[in-house]
């Protein structure tokens, strides 16, 4: 069998060799083994970087139990128990989203790094796009006397039911933060909210 020799950064080769020990493994074998599954992603027309938030992603749906409805499925289900009970309907969604909020905590303490961690988690959430920003300093928000910050979320839903739905799960969300929402505004398949950080999140 052939071998190729290849360059990489000294801080790569660190870690390739502890994460090989840890393996049990010669860095050689760890090496190729790791190469072959990049490769077979970008055989499929993926690329390396999709690799870790994929795997995180995975990780995450078994540690938070997350089932995989098709979204069709979800929109009937909603809007046959939004006439039965909203009230029980809502405050289950709310409570859903301040369950994974508590969970993405362990990786992402402050409202700070609540951005980042939307973005590697979106297909967590219920939208299909969902902004997180803190507002300037000087802007006009800041009459609160803390951090503000916007959230914006679109394709939460085809329904105002659905959108309803959704909104509640960020709230819920924002709250294990300590993030009041001091604005919210809901339009079929778009939300617009304003949060205001309380003097327990240290921002």
């Amino acid at each position: 069998m052939g071998r190729t020799n290849i360059a990489v950064d000294d801080a790569v080769s660190d870690e390739l060799s502890l994460e090989a020990g840890k393996e049990n493994k010669t860095q050689y074998a760890f090496a190729n083994e790791a190469l072959l599954a990049v490769l077979q992603v970008t055989k499929g027309g993926g690329i390396p970087k999709q690799i870790h938030p994929a795997w995180k992603f995975v990780s995450m749906m078994k540690d938070v139990g997350c089932l995989v409805l098709p979204e069709a499925l979800v929109e009937k289900l909603i809007e046959r128990m939004y006439n039965i009970d909203s009230d029980w309907l809502i405050k289950a969604w709310y409570d859903e989203g301040r369950r994974l909020g508590d969970f993405l905590k362990m990786s992402a303490d402050n409202p700070e790094d609540l951005g980042q961690v939307i973005g590697e988690f979106q297909v967590l959430l219920p939208a299909q796009k969902i902004e997180f920003k803190k507002m300037p300093s000087d802007s006009e928000t800041s009459k609160y006397g803390e951090a503000i910050y916007e959230i914006r979320a679109m394709g939460a839903g085809n329904s105002i039911e659905t959108t309803s739905c959704a909104e509640q799960f960020i709230r819920g969300l924002l709250s294990a933060y300590s993030l009041k929402v001091t604005e919210g505004k809901v339009s079929r398949g778009i939300i617009g909210i304003r949060a205001v950080a309380t003097t327990s999140t240290g921002s």
